[in-house]
């Protein structure tokens, strides 16, 4: 079944976290947005603890401590919440889009909402773990490891054969391409599956209901339109262009994933120099 959809027409989304920023040094940032990847960072840890907000996604952090490499795999939280770091260890991570399950056929998505897990339970071949872990030991700059992450990922994890009319897909870029308040009876009359279908679709390859998806992504999108926006923010402006019905709604929204409303948020970047922290590389 064609669903109709073109590349051209995706709206891309690129999941921040940006407490991150703020109890690290030396954060880099590469956008690659593509391979179902969003973008590799690095920091060195100031904190012992980071804040994160629901994104949707999953991240892949990869650590050195006492000479030895560790790895593991983090899934979105449903709400406010912080993950544990190790003090003044670089970190080197991996954020998928939204909804992109890396190592379908070992974990589901669902298992890692909420939820971290090693590199054991993501690459179960001792030999194939053994030689990344080694190889992102030996790889010293930001970019080798990206290099080395990239190599490894389009031979193990990538499923270079995805069809772009499949349900998933389509469903994904439906809720990506909408204002964020895609119904579900919507999703239904455009696909032609019943609700009960759809629900139970997402649920099995997001790992979510469809309310939660879609409230995270226009979340996402809120939160970015702030970042990007930092020394001129406007709450009426971002809850529009995000798909909230008001601003009252959105920062109700916004306080319940973030735990701040937006002007306090934005006040809190600020605060702690988020803006020239941050080391994007192009």
């Amino acid at each position: 079944m064609s669903y109709g959809w073109s590349k051209e027409d995706v709206r891309t989304l690129s999941p921040k976290q940006p407490e991150f920023v703020l109890v690290t040094t030396n954060y880099s940032k590469k956008c690659i947005m593509k391979y179902n990847l969003s973008h590799f960072y690095q920091f060195t840890a100031e904190s012992d603890h980071m804040g994160v907000i629901p994104d949707a996604c999953i991240d892949m952090l990869f650590w050195e401590k006492n000479g030895v490499v560790k790895a593991k795999a983090a899934g979105t939280l449903l709400e406010k919440g912080t993950t544990k770091t190790e003090l003044n260890c670089r970190y080197f991570g991996v954020r998928f889009l939204p909804g992109v399950n890396p190592v379908t056929g070992n974990v589901k998505l669902s298992e890692l909402v909420n939820n971290e897990i090693s590199l054991e339970d993501i690459i179960t071949g001792t030999g194939e773990r053994e030689v990344l872990l080694e190889r992102m030991h030996e790889a010293q700059s930001f970019h080798k490891k990206t290099e080395v992450f990239l190599d490894f990922y389009l031979n193990h994890f990538l499923n270079h054969t995805e069809d772009r009319n499949s349900l998933k897909y389509v469903i994904h870029d439906q809720i990506l391409n909408s204002d964020g308040s895609l119904k579900l009876s919507e999703l239904s009359r455009y696909t032609g599956y019943s609700e009960r279908y759809l629900n139970q679709k997402i649920h099995e390859d997001f790992g979510m209901n469809p309310k939660n998806l879609i409230r995270f992504i226009r979340f996402q999108k809120s939160v970015s339109r702030l970042v990007e926006t930092i020394h001129c923010a406007n709450g009426a402006d971002t809850a529009s262009v995000s798909g909230y019905y008001d601003q009252s709604h959105f920062i109700k929204e916004f306080v319940k994933m973030s735990g701040f409303t937006p002007s306090a948020y934005v006040e809190t970047l600020l605060g702690n120099a988020y803006d020239k922290k941050l080391h994007v590389i192009n």
